[in-house]
């Protein structure tokens, strides 16, 4: 066979083997061209595959079977952190695997999707690092989670994710018999789920009942990104081909999809409608059996499908739904099943939307195609005969003066409720952009910060149901949520310690900034808004998500001050990106990044002018973070010679104001590392700098007790003090400041109980509470603390896999309870516990995420190890 035949051959059958086995011979003998051989030939693949079909179908993994089993990867074998427990299913392209973590710092099974780069060709390849590296950047609870990804020492691109066990979406509504209410609550977390992709900028162009999967729990997850496409700031796709031959599942196609169109989020809409459609009546709005391909492109773009109230449930004697309400739903699924996708549902979230209002009682937004459309897509497909009666229509004219007085009526009442919504309109933004920027900075105003947000948010929803088609309300809109987003939960300002409030307020803003035009801008608005959406995540144990929203920022910021290199505020906010780099990468243990980033940002405030307030403050705090990474790189000096620079630098600016609450936080800050690069080093002036951030952090709660932001700093500082006096083995000062700071944060995360950093930091005090107590010799109280901070470890590491640090602090409790039970004589405990800690500490260093100051410090566990 020839490279075009052979070419050909797969081109058909990747289609066919999409469509639905009753619709695959009609397809393969249209599209073989009267080609009886070739269609044979596709036909022979289709049953085989149909043969050997697996769990991998009901999964939406889109592999065959059987192809590479004498090159199966065997039970055992490890890729990466994860090792292989037994095949999911296999074929051609690669194979999934069942999977559990090999390193022991927490119980954790997933899946391991596995491509054969002997057999992967370029297209198979781009798809599956395509869906990579798309899942990398998504994190939402109904979206199957990515954990790590890499290259095999085989040279096998490999990623694992979430393990789903469970049923598609129809098989699950079915089985269950589901009523109808249960029915629109799954589907209104899958459209929170696609809408989360979209403002991501990923559509995923190939949802369909399979691709979704019901959980035991009830939850669905969405999956299989591998056909999606990353799109452009106008919600068009990348890299996009226009082909009759494009991989999708027709019955969920949109018309633009069968034509080989520009694919939009528009597209995931019609989408949606079907699976929506599907979930109302438990049949499809069209089906193709035995429908010729030119055929189902004729019904999918020229046939409108009968109204879901007009289609009888299965097992159901009722010919219409829910009576008196079904119209409702009706209007709903028909809006998205609109041929052109500009009269669609513009996002999932206005899908939603109107489908709660629906839940509610509420009168929905959508309505039902007017006779006026009607008329015209008939006119369009009749005009001949149209134009004949024209004439005749004219005598329907004189009926016209009785519609003029209910227009003016209407039109009086249009006039009031516009009044009204430009009041609400004013005040919403005098209480945020009036009245907060008065008190934000002002001591003891935390109280008057949060009526001002509920009242606030109270205005802004009910202005965001009426903002469509509104470009400049939409766009007050956005800032509107993230000054309260800023208000809710900013790590680096006086806030409310609202932190999912505040991720959501910043999401709400994502989602119109990513609408609007792409001006310069509306870019930079868009840049500043990732930015504090990747602060947002970081507080909720989004690491990925995270470094996701800075690289976004970064990427804009770069563009616009490439062209705009005059522009000193704009090189300002990008020098602030590459500071937060900075400090993203020592987080997670990944110091030479974080001393590149810090380096740069240096290099460009030099740049500026020294007077400005605002670049001394970037200059100094960078000075810090990069004292913090050389520090943890080894490199002492340097270290010392950057924070002296820091100290003095925010000192001076506290000094120039010193009401000013937000200058407070950034001097608590540069107080804690300086006091964190001398520890172990000279614990003298650790301990100096810990008390002065203690004082600062006292300060701050004194003025404003109800500030969240200074009680979290005043229990880390506590923690920070302990160190210090306990590195000076004054274990009884040390004890004391730990039992402060853990009732402080005991009661943080009280409030707040999906905050990650706080039970990161109780972790923490339990870890140096324990080795507080091996000073006193209580070595079994010491375990006690010990054993604590290791669950919590745990914890943390389960929800957030990315976390390198919650993996090396495992790693460290491990060590320290070898190091008691060895005391204690329990050689055999011992040893399995410096295995542990071992096996982690490889495994963050075969990341290049282990800190140099630790590298030396598996040889020593080994050595200790070996001498048990």
């Amino acid at each position: 066979m020839d490279s075009e035949r052979w070419s050909k051959l797969k081109e058909i059958f990747a289609q066919a083997e999409a469509l639905e086995p009753g619709e695959r011979e009609a397809f393969v003998n249209e599209a073989a061209e009267g080609d009886a051989e070739l269609a044979a030939e596709v036909k022979s693949l289709l049953n085989s595959r149909d043969e050997t079909a697996n769990i991998l179908e009901a999964n939406a993994f889109d592999l065959s079977k059987g192809v590479f089993a004498d090159q199966t990867p065997k039970a055992g074998r490890t890729f990466g952190s994860y090792r292989i427990v037994r095949e999911l299913g296999s074929g051609g392209m690669g194979a999934v695997f069942l999977v559990e973590r090999s390193d022991g710092e927490f119980k954790q099974t997933a899946a391991l999707k596995l491509i054969r780069n002997t057999v992967a060709d370029a297209e198979t390849e781009r798809r599956f690092r395509t869906e990579r590296e798309i899942l990398a950047g998504l994190h939402h609870p109904n979206i199957a989670q990515l954990y790590d990804g890499g290259v095999s020492e085989n040279g096998e691109p490999f990623f694992v994710m979430e393990h789903i066990d469970g049923r598609p979406l129809n098989e699950y509504v079915r089985t269950a018999n589901s009523p109808l209410n249960d029915r629109l609550d799954l589907f209104l977390k899958i459209c929170s789920a696609v809408d989360y992709a979209h403002r991501n900028l990923t559509v995923h162009r190939d949802l369909k009942p399979g691709n979704i999967l019901i959980t035991p729990e009830g939850e669905p997850k969405l999956l299989d990104f591998g056909l999606a496409k990353l799109l452009d700031e106008q919600g068009g796709e990348k890299d996009q081909t226009a082909t009759m031959f494009r991989a999708f599942t027709p019955a969920y196609a949109s018309p633009e999809q069968i034509l080989g169109k520009r694919v939009t989020i528009a597209s995931d809409i019609y989408s949606l409608g079907v699976i929506f459609y599907e979930l109302l009546t438990d049949s499809k709005p069209f089906v193709f059996d035995g429908m010729s391909l030119e055929e189902i492109v004729r019904t999918i773009t020229g046939s409108d499908p009968v109204r879901p109230s007009s289609v009888g449930r299965k097992g159901s004697s009722s010919a219409a739904l829910r009576p008196g309400i079904a119209s409702d739903l009706d209007t709903i699924a028909m809006k998205c099943l609109e041929k052109e996708p500009e009269r669609r549902y513009s996002t999932a979230a206005e899908l939603a939307a109107d489908i709660r209002r629906f839940l509610d009682g509420m009168p929905i937004l959508a309505r039902p195609s007017t006779f006026s459309y009607r008329t015209s897509k008939f006119v369009r497909r009749n005009w001949k005969s149209v134009a004949a009666g024209t004439l005749a229509a004219a005598s329907l004219l004189v009926g016209l003066g009785v519609s003029i007085w209910q227009a003016e009526v209407a039109r009086a009442e249009r006039d009031r409720a516009e009044q009204r919504f430009q009041d609400v309109r004013k005040l919403s933004n005098s209480l945020l952009f009036e009245i907060t920027p008065k008190i934000e900075t002002l001591e003891g105003s935390t109280e008057a910060r949060e009526i001002l947000v509920k009242r606030a948010l109270e205005y802004l929803d009910s202005l965001a149901a009426e903002a469509a088609g509104d470009s400049e309300l939409q766009k007050e809109l956005a800032a509107a949520y993230e000054k309260i987003g800023e208000l809710q939960g900013h790590p680096s300002k006086p806030n409310l310690g609202d932190l999912a409030g505040a991720l959501s307020s910043y999401e709400k803003a994502n989602a119109i900034r990513l609408a609007q035009p792409e001006t310069p801008e509306n870019l930079r608005l868009l840049a500043e808004n990732f930015r504090h959406l990747s602060d947002a995540r970081y507080w909720q144990g989004d690491t990925l998500g995270t470094l996701g929203a800075l690289e976004r920022s970064r990427q804009i910021y770069e563009g616009l001050v490439n062209s705009q290199s005059g522009d000193v505020s704009l090189r300002l906010a990008y020098l602030r990106i590459l500071t937060e780099l900075s400090q993203y990468h020592q987080a997670n243990n990944q110091y030479p990044e974080a001393i590149a980033f810090a380096e740069k940002a240096i290099a460009g405030t030099q740049e500026l002018s020294a007077d400005a307030r605002e670049t001394r403050e970037v200059f100094f705090v960078t000075h810090a973070d990069l004292g913090n990474s050389l520090s943890w790189n080894g490199e002492q000096e340097r270290a010392e010679a950057m924070m002296s620079i820091a100290v003095g630098g925010m000192e001076k600016l506290l000094s120039e104001k010193p009401n000013d609450a937000r200058t407070r936080h950034l001097m608590w800050r540069v107080y804690m590392l300086a006091s964190g690069i001398f520890e172990d080093i000279v614990n003298e002036r650790s301990l100096e700098f810990a008390e002065k951030a203690r004082a600062t952090a006292q300060k701050g709660v004194e003025i404003d007790p109800a500030d969240i932001q200074f009680r979290h700093n005043l229990a880390r500082t506590n923690y920070r003090v302990a160190v210090a006096a306990a590195n000076l083995k004054q274990s009884r000062e040390a004890l004391d400041a730990l039992k402060v700071a853990e009732t402080q944060f005991l009661a943080l995360i009280e409030r707040e109980p999906r905050n990650r950093f706080y039970r990161t930091d109780l972790g923490r005090i339990y870890t140096r509470a324990g080795l507080a107590r091996r000073l006193t010799n209580d070595l079994a109280g010491s375990n006690s603390d010990l054993i604590r901070s290791l669950d919590l470890w745990r914890q943390v590491a389960e929800a957030d896999p990315g976390n390198k640090n919650a993996r090396r602090d495992i790693a460290l409790s491990h060590r320290y309870l070898a190091e008691n039970l060895t005391k204690l004589g329990e050689k055999q405990q011992a040893r399995e516990h410096y295995r542990l800690a071992v096996d982690i500490l490889n495994g963050l260093k075969s990341e290049n995420s282990l800190p140099e100051v630790d590298l030396k410090l598996i040889t020593e566990l080994e050595s200790v190890m070996a001498k048990l």
